[in-house]
């Protein structure tokens, strides 16, 4: 699934749903992929939180400083994973804090700072070649 959050740094307020589904079939169809995700509306970050309680795989991709693992060596296969990936200025402090309380862990991916768009894609990425096998 892809859920669109907002955060306290987010430039956006709405989503065009529809848009975003459109694109998702274009881009299932040209990569000749059977799977398309389905795509939540936007919710707050604090909801987000709250519902992560069931989730035993808990992420949280942040430019601060501070102690981070690599994505890709922290995901266990099988099971459900939820990376948060911050908005266009990333997340408040605030907004860390509260996700490391929640249990979410501290990751990186990679060495190179990428726009919002991208790290999601890395972090599917990752989550996708973690659950292969």
């Amino acid at each position: 699934r892809l859920t669109l959050m907002h955060c306290e740094h987010s430039e956006r307020v709405s989503i065009k749903k529809e848009r975003l589904e459109k694109l998702a079939i274009a881009a299932m169809k040209q990569s000749q992929q059977a799977w398309l995700p389905k795509i939540r509306d936007m919710v707050s970050f604090e909801e987000i939180i709250s519902v992560s309680t069931t989730i035993q795989q808990k992420f949280i991709a942040h430019c601060s400083e501070g102690e981070k693992h690599p994505l890709q060596k922290k995901i266990t296969p099988g099971g459900d994973i939820l990376i948060l990936i911050g908005p266009e200025g990333d997340f408040s402090p605030g907004e860390i804090d509260a996700a490391l309380k929640a249990g979410f862990i501290p990751v990186t991916l990679g060495e190179t700072r990428l726009r919002t768009e991208t790290a999601a894609l890395v972090a599917v990425v990752a989550g996708h070649f973690a659950n292969a096998g």
